[in-house]
């Protein structure tokens, strides 16, 4: 339960404890020192160093296995990603996070395209990208083929050239996919298909915006063998009635608030468990589903997020009621359980702004 940086510095203590730190199965490496008045950090040479011969150390002395190794850098310092990229290499670590960061105002907010080689132990990546700036990488190595479990986490910009958008890599056996607050570029989306991803079953969307409310981009999923699907984001509207007229006014460049997508395309013949929260598609359309046991829809009118200098538009109630006929439509193959005395909980409500249908199993006993 010690925490990595701890443990090295128990080494001054007492001979005794002077290997303390490679018995640890986590390893947590920062390689900039934040502070108030630098977010992102300040170079230090002689700090990445120093962790760079400490890992060595572990590792060329048959140290305890490396269980999950984090590292934090900045994809805009070269010698940070050099050293990132032995760090992941020596550790050959079965689960590997990696925040990544950028300074901001970067030409065209694009900080170039990059690699990552993944080790032959590593089972499950999590991805941090902290800034749009900052694409996400092409994967390669040994790992892609047993990776199990991926999660990319942050504000990156899913350029049509991504893994996640056809970028030709293939992932035979991973099983679960977590996508959270990406944005989509116009003209982009997410394909999660079971040409890439043949043994996924489980897929978690969430807070997934596009680029500006007049963006057209969609999300497809065609995975023969998931089991679960979860669509949701933070709600994107507000309701009507409010004192300023000037509230929910978007005055940055980026927000990934927009959740409205031109097209939703779902074909997973196996699937169990779908649920889409508070998102909203030009279109929904369900090809087809398996038995499902439970079912979460839930869509809320309102005013919807604009750019300052954008009009006011809305969503209304029957915008919503025609998606949540368009989507129950689809899933109504899949609506019949054995019995309904099987189901635990079946719930229909609606009112002036939020419309829902909820369905669930009883759990085992």
């Amino acid at each position: 339960m010690c925490p990595y940086a701890d443990a090295v510095r128990a080494a001054a203590v007492s001979r005794r404890w002077q290997h303390l730190h490679t018995r640890l199965p986590n390893a947590r490496f920062s390689m900039s020192v934040q502070g108030l008045l630098a977010p992102l950090g300040e170079s230090s040479k002689p700090r990445v160093q120093s962790m760079a011969r400490t890992l060595r150390r572990r590792c060329c002395c048959g140290g305890d296995t490396v269980k999950t190794l984090h590292i934090g850098y900045r994809k805009d310092v070269p010698f940070e990603c050099r050293y990132a990229e032995e760090f992941v290499a020596l550790a050959n670590a079965t689960r590997l996070e990696l925040g990544v960061q950028c300074a901001r105002g970067l030409p065209d907010e694009d900080a170039s395209e990059w690699s990552l080689e993944l080790p032959p132990a590593t089972a499950e990546l999590q991805l941090r990208l902290y800034w749009y700036a900052v694409r996400p990488p092409r994967l390669h190595g040994p790992g892609v083929a047993s990776l199990r479990w991926l999660a990319l986490n942050g504000l990156a910009v899913l350029r049509p050239e991504s893994f996640l958008s056809g970028g030709g890599v293939v992932f035979p056996a991973l099983e679960e996919l977590h996508i959270v607050k990406c944005t989509l570029p116009a003209g982009g989306g997410i394909d999660i298909t079971s040409a890439a991803m043949p043994r996924l079953r489980r897929l978690i969307v969430t807070d997934v915006a596009v680029m500006s409310a007049a963006t057209k981009a969609g999300i497809a999923v065609l995975a023969d063998e998931l089991a679960e699907l979860r669509v949701s984001c933070r709600c994107a509207t507000e309701p009507m009635a409010t004192s300023d007229p000037a509230a929910y006014h978007l005055k940055p460049r980026f927000r990934a608030l927009f959740t409205r997508y031109s097209c939703v395309r779902v074909r997973a013949p196996r699937l169990r468990v779908f649920e889409w929260r508070c998102c909203f598609a030009d279109e929904v359309r369900v090809e087809s589903v398996g038995r499902l046991s439970d079912v979460a829809v839930e869509l809320a009118a309102g005013r919807l997020p604009r750019l300052w200098n954008e009009e006011s538009k809305s969503l209304s109630v029957e915008d919503c009621d025609k998606l949540m006929k368009g989507i129950l439509r689809g899933l109504l193959p899949g609506l019949r359980p054995r019995s309904w005395d099987w189901v635990q909980r079946k719930c229909v409500k609606r009112d002036e702004r939020w419309l829902s249908f909820e369905i669930s199993k009883c759990p085992k006993v």
